[in-house]
C-alpha cells in the first residue's frame, strides 16, 4: 500500500493506492484545479466519486460547490471543470466486471471477527 500526503506544489497527489488483488479500491486522490482546468471522468475504466472539498466547479452545465459529490460510473465520460480554484478528493473503485474475477482476499477473516 502506498500512502502519501498532498503535495502543495502539484495539482494532483495520489494519497492511497492498493494492489488490485487485495481491494476493490484503485486509489484515493487529491486534486487542486486552477480556474478553467478540467478533470475528465470515465476514461480510466473505474467508478469514480469526486467530493468537492473547496471551490466551485461545473459538470454538464450543473454548478457544483463545496460539499457536492459527483458519482461517475465506469465508462460514463464527463469533464468536471473548475470555476474557481477547486480542491477535490477522488475515490476510484473497480467495476463489478473486474472484482468478480479477482481471487479471494488474503487473509480473509471469518465473519464473526469482522467488526470495527
Amino acid at each position: 500500500m502506498i500512502i502519501n500526503t498532498p503535495d502543495p506544489a502539484d495539482y494532483w497527489t495520489c494519497l492511497i493506492r492498493r494492489g488490485m488483488l487485495h481491494s476493490e479500491t484503485e486509489s484515493i486522490e487529491h486534486w487542486t484545479l486552477a480556474p478553467e482546468q478540467g478533470l475528465t471522468l470515465g476514461i480510466q475504466g473505474v467508478h469514480e466519486a469526486v467530493i468537492i472539498l473547496a471551490g466551485q466547479a461545473e459538470i454538464e452545465g450543473r454548478k457544483l460547490e463545496t460539499g457536492f459529490v459527483v458519482l461517475a460510473p465506469a465508462q460514463d465520460r464527463a469533464t468536471l471543470r473548475a470555476v474557481t480554484e477547486t480542491i477535490l478528493l477522488g475515490i476510484r473503485t473497480y467495476p463489478e466486471t473486474v472484482t468478480n474475477n479477482l481471487p479471494p482476499r488474503v487473509p480473509e477473516l471469518p465473519e464473526s471477527e469482522r467488526a470495527i
